[in-house]
């Protein structure tokens, strides 16, 4: 178990992973990421994201970008603002999985925008968690996501929550609890608090691949939280992330954990380096 903390994601995503580099296996249980700033990126942050970036896409693995969009799509909130994600998005998505064997790809997005209500009607959890947010904001931790029935493709269904807070129940029981790897999702909830004008995210990782995966997973929570946010009018609180069980993967072999390190040791000097500073 380990709690590490930083002002940016990029910074916080490299700190995580130099300290995985040195436990055995290079692996650990409930590691913690607490990010006090996560959306403003400085020039070592920029540079280190472009980094990991050029590094993941020349090895044969999806961009930052192509992951952090998976869990919040930016582009459709710039080019149409709340429609974009509210409906632009899931129709997209919708036409995209047509044509794709693997319709879990995206499905974080997908599942904190839709879902099944008790009367069979589908529903935009998020859109309704916004609302609640807008028009109750003087309350902290009061606003439930109730239980929904699942939807006819349970690919693109999640379960409710009624535990106290913004919540948004990632897992989804009758269609998670079967397999044991690969079609599992590995975010499992996200909790929203409200926190003297700011927006708190707090997500939690039922398994997280910190080469793959994390520095995009950072970013798109982080878009997520911003929208919250600028939409409701209040201020970015920290971002804070359960890795319950923390990988520094090699991808299957795309690249070793030499290739690692030296990635590593690369992005560290950027925030070293006096030119960065």
């Amino acid at each position: 178990m380990e709690l590490i903390k930083g002002e940016s994601t990029p910074e916080v995503w490299l700190a995580a992973c130099e300290y995985l580099a040195k436990t055995t296996d290079h692996e650990d249980f409930d590691v913690i990421l607490h990010i006090t700033n996560p959306s403003p990126l400085s020039k070592s942050d920029a540079l280190v994201l472009a980094g990991v970036d050029k590094f993941l896409v020349n090895c044969g693995g999806a961009s930052v970008d192509t992951v952090a969009e998976t869990i919040f799509p930016l582009q459709d909130y710039l080019r149409g603002g709340k429609n974009g994600v509210f409906e632009t998005y899931p129709e997209r998505m919708a036409k995209i999985h047509a044509a794709r064997k693997d319709r879990q790809w995206g499905n974080y997005a997908m599942r904190i925008l839709r879902q099944k209500d008790r009367d069979g009607t589908i529903y935009n959890p998020l859109k309704d968690l916004l609302k609640k947010i807008q028009d109750h904001g003087d309350y902290k931790a009061t606003f439930e996501l109730g239980s929904g029935q699942a939807l006819d493709d349970p690919q693109i269904d999640i379960c409710g929550s009624d535990t106290t807070g913004d919540d948004i129940a990632i897992y989804n029981g009758a269609a998670d609890r079967r397999p044991m790897y690969g079609h599992l999702p590995c975010l499992m909830h996200l909790s929203v608090k409200l926190d003297h004008g700011r927006v708190r995210l707090n997500a939690t990782y039922r398994s997280h691949y910190y080469v793959q995966r994390l520095l995009g997973n950072l970013l798109g929570l982080a878009r997520l939280q911003y929208f919250l946010a600028h939409e409701a009018g209040l201020d970015i609180g920290p971002l804070t992330i359960n890795s319950t069980y923390a990988k520094l993967d090699t991808a299957t072999g795309k690249w070793s954990m030499r290739d690692i390190k030296e990635l590593l040791a690369a992005s560290r000097q950027f925030y070293t380096s006096k030119e960065a500073a």
